[in-house]
């Protein structure tokens, strides 16, 4: 199965409820969000100054721009044409696009950290296993946000108006995911902590992981 690209157009951030793509309305760079949110990565991550950082997905490179303004060596991805190409100027260099399954190791080198923040759900079932196992042969350390559900729906209902939303799977199955393919989980929990405020509606729709490589 090919994993097309394509819907992750302008419509897909810009103008994500009026086409039914997505949740996405004028995508754009927020300080005062995403500041916050880079340092609460880094705390709860327990991230040092040294190291390495890929956001994989990194859509338009704000969370990039965010930890490098913060004074951390960060870098970001994403199978997004359009969304890189609309990258901040202070990110130039530090973010690139890759195609579906890529091979990460030769675009930024070796990295301590792979942040996965509502990224992995987009992916198709029989792909998941390849993907994550390219990210455990990439980094160190793994931090994943994802939303979760029954198997064949959400437990927040709204997560179904993104039509590249593919896996609606409950912690558990995230958890034999991740150990499966070559990380052994430090942390998963239902509490969402300073992340995702406004998604916390349900007590168990979204997943907090923190991983190591085996």
């Amino acid at each position: 199965m090919m994993y097309d690209c394509s819907v992750f157009d302008k419509e897909y951030f810009e103008q994500g409820p009026m086409t039914g793509k997505s949740l996405y309305t004028n995508y754009r760079w927020l300080p005062e969000l995403t500041l916050p949110l880079c340092h609460h990565i880094v705390k709860y991550c327990g991230i040092q100054e040294e190291d390495r950082i890929l956001d994989f997905g990194c859509a338009k490179g704000y969370t990039v721009l965010g930890l490098r303004m913060l004074g951390y060596e960060a870098y970001g991805v994403d199978v997004s044409k359009y969304a890189i190409s609309q990258a901040p100027k202070e990110v130039n260099g530090f973010v690139n696009h890759i195609e579906p399954f890529e091979d990460l190791s030769g675009i930024f080198g070796a990295v301590d950290w792979v942040l996965c923040k509502d990224i992995l759900e987009h992916l198709p079932y029989e792909k998941i296993d390849e993907q994550l196992q390219i990210l455990a042969g990439s980094t160190q350390h793994l931090m994943a946000m994802v939303p979760l559900g029954d198997g064949t729906k959400y437990y927040i209902e709204a997560y179904e108006k993104d039509a590249t939303h593919i896996i609606r799977e409950d912690l558990k199955w995230w958890e034999d995911k991740f150990f499966k393919n070559g990380f052994n989980i430090t942390e998963m929990t239902y509490d969402m902590g300073p992340f995702k405020r406004n998604w916390q509606i349900h007590p168990h729709g979204n997943g907090l992981f923190s991983c190591s490589t085996l």
